[in-house]
């Protein structure tokens, strides 16, 4: 069982405001975003699980068992189930498996509709009670989880009866196996898909996607999980003492992925913390990745882009200058124009960040943005030269969000731009140097207000906002009126798509 959580990090740019990141949801637990977010339909929906769960929890079991038969396995699987609510392994991106996987299937296979399922809310209840956790969250989790344990009973209770299938022919065997696949399978199921149902709404992803990046992120390790519960199941039925030897087991899962997590989460540290290193080389830097990566992913979520691909332009644009690890200070900072032997150093910059991140499983997929995000898009940037749709989007789009922050940020060479003069250099490059929809886009965000720009470039009054907007609309019909019909090798929204007619 895994928490969803709803906000990613966001980080302090001296002064900006720190900026909602939609989140990476995780399967079990919800969290939602605080107050602020777009949380209007979550009440409903939670109110929607809520009553489905109710109608569940009253409708009759598909098989009867004697509460003689099973009345001690619901008393050592409640607090079993308590118990291992508490011990959780984080996982990437927020959240946290729980153990608790382990006694909720095997409560599924040992006990009957509606007793598994009461068993489990109450085990949710209590540690959501003991944590203090808001009552809409309460509301949401117990309902969830007596939503996927009924109909995980159900379906199980269609097959057999675990009690009785644990016997000694080639017909029990045949159905035990399949009891635990359904139950397995229909716990992780449901689960996933009531947790992305609620998420989808306060975070505005899609819901197929959030089904998609738990099966990525978290199948393995229920599956581990689950498939410890079954067996736990059939020594129960068998010798319930014999279930003592899956302690070490469980053990062994929860160690793994501890280990795992500590892996990733160190590799992602390091990484970062490299190219941390390059920008606070110069003080003009300070934060310039943070700010790109922030610029980078408002444009990609304006652009209605893939969310994997949103993922990994915001990932890329935090390392886009990693590769400036290789410049030396003395061309890095140099405050007079570079030589052609100096502009040759600095240009190694992009294909040495990429070759780096392609060597970390975590940091691949961004190498390619990296690796193009100087690339003119008339085709006389660099390294390879390429030009229009042969660029890749996240590429095109790191670029325009990194252009922007130098422009309006000190360098050694020359003092940040205003606004307005940054805006206007964007609009003379639009289709030269940049693709004019990303450029489209980013005129329009700031239009808009909808950029978290730091404290320097915000209108501090409602006369210079107005000229701000004035000067940004112009610049927005010179773009629209400049642009042509650029393809786009991706699908971008509608709206984004008229920016270059």
């Amino acid at each position: 069982m895994c928490e969803a959580v709803p906000a990613r990090y966001a980080p302090d740019r001296r002064g900006g405001r720190s900026t909602r990141r939609r989140p990476i949801p995780r399967l079990g637990h919800l969290q939602l975003p605080s107050a602020g977010s777009a949380l209007r339909s979550v009440p409903l929906r939670v109110a929607i699980v809520g009553l489905v769960a109710v109608l569940v929890l009253i409708t009759p079991p598909t098989v009867r068992i004697d509460s003689s038969v099973w009345l001690s396995a619901a008393i050592v699987l409640t607090l079993l189930s308590i118990g291992l609510e508490f011990i959780t392994v984080s996982l990437p991106k927020g959240g946290a498996l729980s153990l608790a996987t382990i006694p909720h299937v095997a409560t599924i296979l040992l006990l009957p509709h509606p007793a598994a399922a009461v068993s489990v809310a109450l085990a949710v209840l209590v540690e959501e009670m003991i944590h203090r956790v808001a009552v809409l969250k309460i509301v949401f989790n117990v309902s969830a989880y007596v939503v996927t344990i009924s109909v995980a009973s159900h379906l199980v209770g269609l097959i057999g009866n675990a009690w009785i299938a644990a016997g000694q022919t080639p017909r029990d065997v045949f159905t035990l196996a399949a009891l635990f696949v359904v139950a397995g399978l229909a716990y992780y199921l449901v689960n996933g898909a009531l947790v992305a149902f609620v998420v989808s709404a306060a975070t505005q992803r899609r819901f197929l996607f959030l089904l998609r990046i738990n099966a990525r992120n978290t199948g393995l390790s229920e599956l581990g999980a689950a498939t410890v519960g079954m067996l736990f199941s059939a020594l129960w039925i068998i010798e319930p003492a014999w279930t003592i030897v899956l302690a070490f087991p469980a053990a062994v899962i929860a160690r793994s992925l501890q280990y795992i997590r500590q892996l990733e989460s160190e590799t992602r540290d390091a990484v970062r913390s490299i190219a941390e290193i390059v920008d606070h080389r110069d003080p003009n830097t300070y934060h310039h990745s943070e700010r790109v990566a922030s610029y980078a992913l408002a444009l990609a979520e304006e652009l209605d882009v893939s969310d994997d691909l949103i993922e990994i332009v915001e990932q890329a644009g935090l390392v886009h200058d990693l590769g400036k690890v290789a410049v030396p200070d003395s061309v890095l900072l140099k405050p007079t124009p570079l030589t052609d032997d100096e502009r040759a150093a600095m240009w190694t910059h992009t294909a040495v960040g990429a070759a780096i991140l392609r060597k970390f499983r975590l940091f691949a997929p961004g190498a390619d943005i990296v690796l193009h995000h100087h690339e003119n898009f008339d085709g006389t940037g660099y390294p390879d030269g390429l030009a229009g749709a042969g660029i890749p989007m996240g590429a095109r789009i790191v670029a325009v969000a990194d252009a922007f922050d130098a422009m309006t940020s000190n360098r050694p060479y020359r003092r940040a731009l205003t606004l307005e003069e940054a805006l206007s250099r964007l609009r003379s490059g639009s289709g030269a140097q940049w693709d004019p929809v990303i450029v489209g886009n980013m005129i329009r965000l700031i239009i808009e207000e909808r950029l978290d720009l730091p404290e320097h470039l915000r209108p501090r009054t409602t006369a210079r906002r107005r000229r701000l907007q004035i000067a940004a609309s112009v610049e927005l019909s010179a773009v629209a009126a400049g642009s042509g019909r650029t393809a786009i090798h991706e699908p971008a929204a509608s709206a984004a798509q008229e920016l270059a007619l």
